[in-house]
């Protein structure tokens, strides 16, 4: 339960040397003082483990499904909806960018670097080095906090004006149809000032919960 609402969490089990740099209740407190209708309808979260292959090709910190299909051990019913997936890391593997970078991922390279990743110019590339210490301040403190703006930009121009009236199919085109830099604008400016505001009122920074994985 996180403010009187039910949340489903899924923890998938890890592989092949990755770890959960968060714990569920690491979630759980950051969610309980988010504001409640910033989140309203997103119910499930995952902790998952991604394949090899996967991480190669198309790694992430974490990502919004707007439409999941989800398995719940212990039911009969999947679970269907949207979802905010946190991904398993491998804290031994290095990571490379090249050394020519665009605005905007320049300023991804130093909130990682914020975060307490190592990063070093070797040659024409940035490479970095990952710890579950870093790993957790990236996802709990940013990547969460982004799929949630994605969450309430998505809120705000489809599932609200659909219950107003609108027709979904259009809002949710329309929604989609925006330029991709757009949307992530938006979930970048939100998670900056939710941050901002935790850390003030003193919800983040905290230590690991360790209740749950």
């Amino acid at each position: 339960m996180v403010g009187g609402r039910e949340v489903i969490f899924l923890v998938e089990e890890t592989t092949g040397g990755c770890v959960h740099a968060c714990s569920v209740d690491d979630v759980r407190h950051v969610l309980a003082h988010v504001p409640a209708g910033d989140w309203e309808g997103l119910d499930t979260f995952v902790l998952r483990q991604s394949t090899r292959k996967q991480r190669t090709l198309r790694p992430a910190w974490g990502r919004l499904l707007y439409f999941a299909d989800l398995g719940v051990p212990g039911r009969a019913a999947k679970r269907r909806g949207p979802a905010v997936l946190l991904e398993a890391v491998d804290c031994a593997a290095k990571f490379k960018w090249s050394s020519s970078l665009d605005p905007d991922d320049q300023a991804e390279l130093d909130r990682l670097r914020e975060d307490g990743h190592v990063i070093e110019r070797i040659g024409r590339q940035n490479v970095f080095s990952m710890s579950s210490e870093a790993t957790r301040a990236t996802q709990l403190y940013r990547t969460l906090l982004h799929e949630i703006g994605h969450w309430v930009d998505w809120l705000n121009k489809v599932e609200r004006p659909a219950e107003r009236g609108g027709d979904f199919d259009t809002l949710r085109e329309a929604y989609f149809g925006r330029p991709r830099d757009e949307r992530e604008a938006f979930a970048h400016r939100y998670a900056n000032e939710m941050r901002e505001r935790l850390v003030r009122f003193g919800v983040i920074p905290f230590e690991r919960l360790e209740l749950r994985p």
